[in-house]
């Protein structure tokens, strides 16, 4: 047996906003709102990251500069990879002189710390 369902036609209306000018949404163009989301997510950075690597790679010694990949810059703190954890010891003992040398070369980095990470098939 088989019933009949009416629907009541509605009319969509826009939502009332009552209340601060604050609670309502705030349009905006598409333009800032990829900038924000660039920044946010750090997608900018892949060039200064690279030249940071090359001054990191500058002041380190040629047995060890093949194993290590320099990561993301969060918050001040520059991440640095490592293959093994010799090369870790060595870049915590040189980790002073590596930050004074990218705070020389890249002062708008504003890399305030380095932390140092294993990751294997660097």
């Amino acid at each position: 047996m088989t019933q009949a369902v009416t629907f009541k036609k509605t009319k969509l209306r826009k939502p009332s906003y009552q209340g601060a000018e604050s609670e309502r949404p705030r349009e905006r163009k598409i333009g800032s709102l990829v900038n924000q989301l660039i920044s946010r997510r750090g997608y900018a950075q892949v060039t200064v990251v690279n030249e940071m690597e090359a001054a990191i790679l500058e002041g380190i010694d040629e047995s060890i500069r093949s194993s290590i990949r320099v990561g993301n810059l969060k918050r001040g703190v520059l991440d640095i990879y490592a293959s093994d954890s010799v090369t870790l010891q060595e870049l915590n003992f040189q980790k002073r002189s590596i930050l004074k040398k990218i705070l020389a070369n890249h002062p708008q980095a504003k890399v305030s710390d380095l932390k140092f990470r294993i990751q294997s098939g660097v």
